[in-house]
């Protein structure tokens, strides 16, 4: 049976797009265009649509301002007028007059740039969120949607291949960024596979399109290190670190920078974040991964009462909570879930007027469920294996004052 509602929105939005398109592009007759667009419109496997649609910079895409000039579809960097923050708890509407993605900008003709705005640079120290002072969506701390360029030290662990554009099937799971050719991530995400098999893209954050302010870089990885006595049945001394074939670059890249690692733990409750492309859970049973980089809001919770938390669960009164995890959550509807495994949980230690510095306290590692209430999430601790990890860095001879705070 035909999807009709899938159909119905198709073709509203080919009629949206086709005047778009041929404008751009004079050289394209209507047919090329309507296949060209199709090919953009491809259905997820929950039945909804992939809008998929990348502009050029310099896109002649027309467009009307909200004060009724003609402008021109264009990523902001390419804008001289600001663009107000949006509301993108509801992704991938089209909102603005005539522009088919809500990274696009609706820019007066006068106002276009040839070239994009300079970026902004990241502190030289690590750990610092957004510096690049991107504000893409309305804020609201509770919708559980980070910023672009929140977490600059995050990465996305992917199958290797040459493609740019995101496939939720390559996708292995989360990592940190801790020295321009080294990601931090946990064991159970990378133990038995091939450096072959593997890249890291940094600086991505909405897996649906290309038209974030800055592009994701990727890198293949050339060495695997797990750690030794990493115990999978336990997940104890769950740490691993990966070794790219090139460095990132991070020179006048507003979104993507290394990570500070903590030495200490914080205190009982401190509010922390994590985040992670992992499983949606307002689409929990459907499978369905989140598209836009997560921010969830979790406490830190001390071990002792972590443990007997997960005692009352399936895992029984026999469990031990290992040295080397610690605990974040136990609020209904706040967790990391299934997907995030190696994404980092960081708690803030000092602000900047609107930028703040945090440090990864730990990774994650597993869950009873995800986000039941008063059962915690489990998370790798970072400051137990931070000797293995500048252990290791010192055998690669690499440097490991990027990540010290």
């Amino acid at each position: 049976m035909p999807n009709w509602r899938t159909i119905i929105v198709k073709m509203r939005l080919i009629l949206l797009l086709l005047p778009i398109l041929v404008s751009s592009a004079p050289d394209k007759s209507v047919d090329e265009a309507t296949d060209w667009l199709n090919t953009q419109l491809l259905d997820n496997d929950d039945g909804t649509v992939n809008n998929r649609v990348n502009l050029t910079p310099t896109s002649k895409g027309s467009c009307t301002t909200t004060d009724g000039k003609e402008g021109s579809c264009v990523k902001p960097t390419y804008c001289n007028k600001t663009q107000k923050p949006r509301n993108t708890k509801t992704l991938f509407t089209y909102r603005e007059l005539g522009c088919p993605h809500f990274m696009l900008q609706c820019c007066p003709l006068d106002q276009i740039r040839q070239k994009k705005k300079k970026t902004k640079s990241l502190p030289l120290e690590c750990g610092w969120t957004n510096p690049g002072g991107y504000s893409v969506r309305s804020l609201d701390e509770d919708d559980g949607f980070s910023q672009f360029g929140d977490f600059p030290w995050m990465v996305a662990l992917l199958k290797r291949s040459d493609a740019t554009e995101w496939n939720k099937d390559d996708y292995v799971g989360g990592g940190s960024l801790i020295h321009p050719s080294v990601v931090l991530t946990v064991a159970h995400k990378v133990e038995g596979l091939q450096p072959s098999s593997l890249k890291c893209r940094a600086g991505e954050w909405d897996t649906r399109t290309t038209n974030e302010f800055l592009p994701h870089q990727d890198r293949n990885v050339r060495k695997i290190t797990v750690h030794e006595e990493f115990l999978a049945s336990a997940a104890q001394n769950d740490v691993a670190l990966l070794f790219m074939e090139t460095p990132f670059v991070l020179e006048d890249q507003g979104h993507i920078g290394v990570a500070c690692l903590a030495r200490n733990m914080p205190a009982p409750g401190t509010p922390c974040y994590s985040m992670g492309w992992g499983r949606s859970f307002e689409n929990f049973d459907a499978d369905i991964n989140s598209a836009l980089l997560k921010k969830i809001k979790l406490p830190y919770v001390e071990s002792a009462k972590c443990q007997a938390q997960l005692q009352k669960t399936i895992l029984g009164t026999d469990f031990t909570l290992h040295n080397t995890l610690m605990c974040a959550g136990g609020e209904a509807g706040k967790d990391t879930c299934v997907g995030d495994g190696g994404s980092s949980l960081v708690c803030a230690v000092k602000t900047s007027g609107l930028l703040t510095r945090y440090l990864v306290y730990g990774m994650v590692a597993y869950g009873v469920g995800c986000g039941d209430k008063d059962v915690p999430g489990v998370y790798a601790k970072v400051p137990a294996m931070l000797d293995w990890v500048n252990q290791k860095m010192a055998e690669e001879s690499l440097s490991q004052t990027n990540y010290a705070y």
